[in-house]
């Protein structure tokens, strides 16, 4: 099976070789190299990023066309970019086979640079990566010294979530990136499959944090059955979500503006689920999230299951190092932007317990590069 996004066959045993090859390539290069002229390359990729940063805010990707090539000078013209600095950064580019110099100062795209062009969600997904976060996570260690609570705290002087009500703008890059993001390496399969939606008939599903709900959108249309309830406390968020191709799901979409820290005002639902939410919080702010879905917990039918979907972090040394590498890359943008990190089953365990101990995990799914835990809260009926 062909990953539409990544352009390369997305199964299980693709996956099982690509990351093996990955492991193999990097010991190589690691040989070859050796570990100086390495360490060289691996601290000087701030340079590399400074090039990508430029190229996604002037949109090089959609300014140099699809078919064909285009002379620097244009490229400088329409981007509003000198052309040395134009032609500087486009070179350096072309090191990474990000498009391609097919004659002195004419440049074509390659099939990494003309992906960007041709996905405006995962383009997002760069744009935030390279702008807000990478602003932030510059000043890392300085935020350790100076005791913040975050880097990007540190670095815009409030907090995410503070950052994106302020800019509505940003917000809706950083909505639409996270649809880029979900398409590429945040895949649904152990929602999609970990959870038998077909056979508990006409239900209410409540999609907790759920952004633009492009998640729950996804589930509508492949389950005929579900009428979903998209939550979250940002209106310009619900609002992109609302306003979004819908085709398939009329009339099975409802989206409500809800602060997850108070009690869910939901209490009939069948099903209830948050997809990576918890791993943008500390601790103390899960356990008051995790109880405000007890209160409608108890109101529902027993057995009413809570569907936690985020990546669980593996034990050390259990994956490939590059599958390990990716999740603790994201890991560490947790700790950059939100204060937060990803957490092992037995951290989901602990947090549950300590949210209240009739929580009972009942199913894990954690294969994959997203995980899957079925949470019921066992209620005496008696």
């Amino acid at each position: 099976m062909r990953n539409q996004t990544t352009g390369v066959r997305g199964d299980k045993t693709y996956n099982a070789l690509r990351n093996s090859l990955n492991d193999t390539a990097n010991d190589l290069l690691l040989l070859v190299n050796g570990p100086k002229i390495q360490a060289r390359k691996d601290v000087c990729k701030i340079h590399d990023l400074a090039a990508f940063q430029v190229a996604f805010h002037l949109d090089f990707f959609n300014t140099i066309p699809e078919a064909g090539s285009m002379h620097l000078r244009d490229i400088a013209q329409k981007t509003g970019c000198d052309i040395n600095r134009a032609g500087r950064i486009l070179r350096l580019l072309t090191t990474h086979r990000i498009f391609r110099e097919v004659e002195r100062d004419i440049f074509a795209h390659t099939s990494y640079s003309v992906a960007l062009a041709r996905d405006p969600e995962l383009k997002a997904a760069g744009d935030y990566q390279l702008d807000e976060v990478s602003k932030a996570a510059s000043e890392c260690s300085l935020s350790f010294q100076t005791g913040a609570k975050t880097p990007f705290e540190q670095r815009h002087g409030m907090t995410v979530y503070d950052y994106y009500a302020a800019n509505p703008a940003m917000a809706a890059r950083f909505a639409k990136g996270l649809v880029g993001i979900t398409r590429l390496d945040r895949q649904m399969t152990e929602l999609i499959t970990g959870y038998p939606w077909a056979e508990i008939g006409d239900a209410k599903v409540v999609d907790i944090g759920a952004g633009n709900g492009h998640v729950s959108v996804e589930l509508a249309r492949r389950f005929p059955n579900l009428n979903m309830v998209v939550q979250d406390n940002n209106l310009d968020i619900l609002n992109q979500g609302a306003t979004r191709d819908l085709t398939g799901v009329e009339g099975r979409m409802a989206f409500m503006e809800y602060d997850f820290f108070t009690p869910q005002p939901v209490t009939d639902a069948d099903v209830y689920f948050c997809r990576q939410v918890l791993h943008n919080w500390d601790d103390a702010s899960c356990v008051k999230l995790l109880r405000s879905a007890a209160t409608a917990l108890e109101k529902c039918r027993p057995g009413t299951p809570l569907l936690i979907n985020e990546t669980v972090q593996p034990e050390p040394g259990t994956r490939t190092r590059f599958e390990e590498n990716l999740i603790r890359q994201n890991d560490m943008l947790l700790l950059v932007a939100f204060g937060a990190k990803q957490r092992t089953e037995e951290d989901y365990r602990a947090l549950l317990e300590q949210a209240d101990p009739r929580f009972k995990i009942v199913k894990v799914c954690s294969e994959g590069s997203m995980g899957l835990l079925e949470v019921h809260l066992q209620t005496n009926t008696a």
